[in-house]
């Protein structure tokens, strides 16, 4: 457990309650108890108040958004100075001692939203878009840490963050490594080629969190190479950190940050994925050849040629991901331009389908909120003499359409 300077504790082996004054190193604090301060281990001790982490508070209470780390060293320096006063006695530690007992038996309500859903992680943001840099970084995790002060970097407190620059959202959990062993510090979800802020540290405090653990989780809606999970160890040294040309403007930022390298995505991608157990090769040729038995030969002329699995049959993927040119184009867009790519590419297919006269053509839309089928089955009626289904489920899961367009092929 972490604890801060102004953390009301207990004693585990001994009776007895006091105020955390001093942090000595990663796994002992000083406490001022009965006027005296005296180190403890951090095993030995117990908050006596609430979790203050968001990572604490989601672990201990099961909730899953909170304030910013700013509101919330706010609100704990607010507090730390009504102990300061109660510790003093006077009409404020009565009040202080009264505020404890009411906050030990109530029950804080869950926070909704109108609408009946919880907000979004305050914390989470998106990374700048196509920002220019000198130094651009390949697609992949990160850790960064960055002053608040842009003009003085070396001073000041710093802003941690974890950095998902890539397509998946990430969920992580994030330790870091004490004299004797790891502490959890934060594990949230973080949403494609955005950012999450993990704590706003004190310059003195850095030190606590230059060596630790990051455990990546990846998800997406659909793939045929699921990424696995990943855990990697990270340690970032004293004189990194005191160099101001260790401070860059990477390419998905506008500030100046350290960045620590975590996972290179198109590295883990190819090693370590879970690759769906389709055709084999010998059957992906032998689906290729056309009756005859000779190998089809694609028609570069044809936009449609890159799609043909048989002569007469195309299988078209509209996957956002497969059809845009590059990664920064698909970062840019919005999800209604996504729709319209989408389409576009799928009527543009079907009309050369038809015009050269093949027997079916399949559309794998995927799955989603469906828009994109319901989108594709409107403009298919449009088509007379075109007959279409679901495509095969085994094959295809439910997110395929197979169109015929001579319906006696059938």
């Amino acid at each position: 457990m972490k604890f801060n300077i102004g953390d009301k504790v207990k004693f585990l082996d001994q009776q007895g309650e006091g105020v955390v004054t001093k942090i000595i190193n990663s796994s002992t604090v000083g406490v001022t108890t009965d006027g005296f301060e005296l180190p403890f281990s951090i095993t030995g001790l117990i908050k006596v108040e609430k979790p203050s982490s968001t990572a604490e508070r989601l672990f201990y209470e099961g909730k899953a958004t909170y304030g910013s780390p700013k509101e919330e060293a706010k609100a704990r320096r607010a507090e730390e100075a009504e102990r300061k006063k109660a510790q003093k006695g006077g009409p404020w530690e009565s009040s202080w001692n009264k505020a404890l007992e009411e906050e030990e038996v109530s029950v804080e309500p869950e926070t909704v939203e109108e609408n009946g859903e919880e907000p979004e992680d305050t914390r989470v943001s998106a990374l700048a878009r196509s920002y220019s840099a000198k130094q651009p970084q390949t697609e992949g995790v990160y850790l960064a840490l960055m002053p608040l002060d842009q003009q003085f970097m070396l001073r000041g407190p710093v802003e941690f963050y974890v950095i998902n620059y890539t397509p998946c959202t990430l969920l992580y959990n994030l330790a870091t490594r004490g004299a004797e062993s790891f502490y959890g510090v934060d594990f949230a979800s973080v949403p494609p080629y955005s950012k999450i802020l993990v704590e706003s540290i004190e310059r003195e405090d850095l030190g606590l969190w230059t060596e630790g653990v990051l455990q990546c989780l990846f998800y997406q809606d659909e793939s045929p190479a699921w990424p696995m999970p990943s855990h990697q160890e990270y340690k970032i040294k004293a004189n990194r950190i005191g160099q101001a040309e260790s401070y860059i403007y990477p390419v998905f930022m506008r500030e100046k940050v350290l960045l620590v390298p975590i996972l290179d995505w198109a590295v883990h991608k190819a090693g370590n994925s879970l690759a769906f157990a389709g055709l084999n090769r010998e059957q992906k040729k032998e689906m290729e050849k056309t009756d005859a038995g000779k190998p089809f030969v694609e028609d570069k002329g044809n936009p449609l040629a890159r799609y043909m699995i048989k002569s007469d049959t195309a299988e078209v993927d509209l996957h956002v991901e497969t059809l845009l040119a590059t990664r920064l184009e698909f970062k840019g867009a919005k999800e209604e331009d996504y729709l319209t790519k989408q389409l576009q590419v799928f009527e543009t297919c079907l009309n050369q389908a038809i015009s050269r006269q093949l027997s079916k053509i399949i559309f794998i839309h995927g799955v989603g909120n469906g828009i994109l089928k319901h989108e594709i089955e409107k403009r298919l009626k449009d088509y007379p003499g075109l007959h279409f289904m679901n495509a095969s489920t085994l094959k295809y899961g439910r997110g395929a359409i197979e169109v015929y367009l001579n319906t006696g092929n059938k």
